[in-house]
Order: C-alpha cells, then structure tokens, then sequence
C-alpha cells in the first residue's frame, strides 16, 4: 500500500477579529461582537448578516452576563449614592435621621441586588466553560465532516513491455483533487506480471495481465488496467535494416 501524508486543510478556528460587511470569510473562521461569537460555516461567506444561520452560527451568547454585569454596576453605583445621603442625613434632626435610616435599609437592598448580579455573572462565567467545551466539539466534528475524499484518479503506466526487460515498471497514481488520500491498492491476477504493494510491478513471461487499482478511501473511483507482455524484436533502423550496437550485436526492443 502507498503511503504518504494526508493533508487536512484547515481544521482549526481563526480568529477574524470584530465583523465587517466587507470581508470575505471562510469556514472555521469566527468574529466577535461585543458580547457574542459567530462561526463562519461556508466559504465565500460576505456581506452576509449574522442573522443569517446558513452563513453563520452562533457559538457563544454573552448577552446575559453583559446585562448582569451592567445590572451589577449599576446597583453598586445607586448604592454608593444612597449611602452618601444617609451619612449626609445623619447630622439633621430626628426626622432627617429616620429618613436617613429608610435610605440606609434601601441601600442595603440594593447591595443585595448587587450581589444577586454578581451571582448571575459568577453563573454566566460557567456557562462560557461549557461553551468552550462544546467549541471543542464542534471542532472535532467539522474536522470529520469536511475532511476531503478523493472524486477522481489518473493513471501512468507502460500498457506494453517487452519480455526479459529488465527495466522496472510501475503504476503512478494521481489522486484528485490534491491534497486528498494517498493510499491506493493493487490487486493484480499474477499471470503476465506481478505487483508489489508500492505500485511496482515484476516481468512473468508473455502474455496480459490484469491490475485493480483501487483508492481505500473511496473505493467507487477503482480503475481496472491491462498490460501485455510481448516477445522482443529486432529493432530497424529508419531504413528498415537491423539496428547493430557499437560491437555488431543485434539490439532488441
């Protein structure tokens, strides 16, 4: 069996920064937004929306820890700010210090809500890990599912050879389109000629033989070839005449 490397194109996700209508982008690569990611799933893909699920898939939504965020932000801010009023407060008359106490209870409710928030994003930093775990996945099964097959082989080989040549012969085998499988095997009948696993085939005696070549990776595309041995012959001149070697012998073909 023929062996070699098996070169897989691109099977990792590129990073193509913040998304524009003008790029042309193509599989595994993936843009971010300010609070999601997208994975481009066909080449060619431009000025397509990211709405557009033929084009794009949605790996990672951060809306919810973005919105928890602000939320959290925003109530530690309103929280500092009711604070300062109740210290303000608290120099004035009984009143005011009753006022002030009802802005300190609210203050605290609002600290609650803050830690509520920080809970949701503590949750949403979860949520991103699972998401990268599946990213993970993804990546695997893309690799599988766009990993190419070859459609289509070209063969080169002597159709005819000359018993007792001693030349060595052999099959090439060109698998398309490039950059597909290499590993191809050769099952031949034995009669005429032998063949080795590597394409290399042996002088038996006259006769024709028959060779399957057949790609293990898409074993509909195999190719059934033919090649005969011949007696040798006297080779001519372009006169017609005996071609002689340097010492008078005769030469065969």
């Amino acid at each position: 069996m023929a062996e070699g490397n098996i070169r897989l194109g691109k099977v990792a996700f590129v990073d193509k920064g913040t998304y524009s209508a003008a790029t042309t982008y193509n599989t595994f690569d993936f843009i971010t937004t300010d609070d999601s990611c997208y994975l481009c799933i066909k080449d060619g893909n431009k000025g397509h929306a990211l709405t557009e699920t033929t084009w794009w898939k949605c790996i990672a939504r951060g809306t919810t820890a973005t919105a928890a965020a602000k939320k959290a932000e925003d109530a530690a801010k309103l929280a500092n700010e009711k604070a300062t009023a109740a210290d303000s407060a608290a120099g004035k008359a009984v009143e005011a210090t009753n006022n002030a106490n009802a802005k300190a209870n609210e203050a605290h409710e609002k600290a609650e809500e803050a830690n509520t928030a920080k809970d949701n994003a503590n949750e949403a930093t979860g949520d991103a890990r699972v998401v990268i775990a599946r990213l993970e996945e993804l990546e695997e099964s893309l690799i599988s599912k766009y990993k190419l097959i070859p459609t289509s082989m070209k063969l080169n080989y002597p159709k005819k050879v000359t018993y007792r040549n001693t030349q060595p012969f052999k099959v090439e085998v060109e698998l398309l389109p490039v950059d597909t499988g290499r590993n191809v095997l050769f099952l031949g009948d034995d009669r005429a000629v032998s063949i080795t696993p590597d394409g290399v085939f042996m002088i038996n005696g006259v006769g024709m033989s028959k060779i399957h070549v057949i790609p293990t990776e898409n074993t509909g595309i195999y190719q059934t070839i033919q090649i005969e041995v011949q007696e040798p012959g006297i080779r001519l001149t372009s006169g017609k005449g005996m071609r002689l070697s340097g010492s008078g012998g005769i030469i065969l073909t």
